[in-house]
């Protein structure tokens, strides 16, 4: 089937504001939550850290002294988001409506496969650019000279990064909606769902980016350069800057979400249990 972005944006956009205010809800506690806790407690420590840059001992020794509360927000935070979108996904999920409470639970039964999936296309990555990187990079250094081939292996594993993430990209809605707990079957199915259309995705993909990041820069700019002449530099200016920018993203996480669900019901067709409904 060829995909069709329009299609795939109208009927995300349709249905986060069809349901904005449970989704918003979710955003709220999983996306925004997550981004307001980080500026509170890791403001101070980013602030020293900018302030020894140029300092490489200074630097790895602040670093090394909050290692645990990087840690902490990192990883937590990385928990808490999967289960924000799988949450997100399964209330906009093909098999009946769910309650806020059913989707969460949905959610973290599904969170191991998405964590399993994360693990083994971290393993799976790590290995490919290392032997890519080996490879490519001798043949290339024989010819160029070692500064070219450093340069266009850099490229090369840009573009394999970004092409896995494409094939990859169906993953959360295979887990939920298709039901597939096995990562690796997972990855598969992804895979195949996106076979022909990984141009077209990520075509769709790359407008979408840059309209965020057009949307985030612009109203940051309107937003908190105002209020620096207000405030100044301080605690509250950062408190802002975190609000705004979690609220963008929590925003852009549920429509992300949403046009990965219709991107894969549009490719994968409807669920056996929406076929069931229509005969009952």
């Amino acid at each position: 089937m060829k995909f069709d972005s329009n299609r795939a944006w109208l009927d995300a956009i349709a249905a986060v504001s069809a349901n904005r205010h449970v989704l918003l809800a979710v955003a709220g506690v999983f996306f925004l939550l997550p981004a307001l806790l980080s500026t509170v407690f890791l403001t101070d420590v980013q602030t020293q850290m900018l302030q020894s840059v140029g300092k490489p001992e200074a630097f790895e020794a602040i670093f090394a002294d909050h290692l645990g509360l990087f840690l902490g927000f990192g990883i937590g935070g990385a928990l808490v988001q999967g289960v924000g979108y799988l949450t997100v996904m399964a209330l906009l999920s093909d098999r009946g409506r769910l309650t806020v409470g059913e989707a969460i639970t949905v959610a973290f039964r599904a969170l191991p496969s998405l964590i399993g999936v994360g693990v083994l296309t971290m393993v799976g990555l790590t290995v490919a650019l290392m032997a890519f990187g080996a490879v490519l990079g001798g043949l290339i250094g024989v010819v160029a000279g070692t500064g070219a081939a450093s340069v266009f292996v850099a490229l090369a594993l840009i573009v394999l990064m970004v092409y896995v993430s494409v094939k990859l990209s169906l993953v959360v809605p295979v887990v939920i909606n298709d039901g597939v707990g096995n990562p690796v079957a997972a990855m598969v199915r992804s895979w195949q769902l996106t076979r022909h259309n990984s141009l077209r995705l990520f075509g769709f993909f790359l407008l979408l980016t840059i309209a965020y990041l057009v949307i985030a820069f612009m109203v940051t700019v309107m937003v908190v350069g105002p209020a620096a002449l207000l405030l100044g530099e301080g605690q509250a200016l950062t408190l802002l800057g975190g609000v705004i920018s979690g609220a963008i993203s929590a925003v852009a996480s549920v429509i992300l979400t949403a046009v990965l669900a219709y991107t894969h019901r549009q490719l994968a067709g409807p669920s056996a249990g929406t076929i069931s409904q229509t005969f009952e």
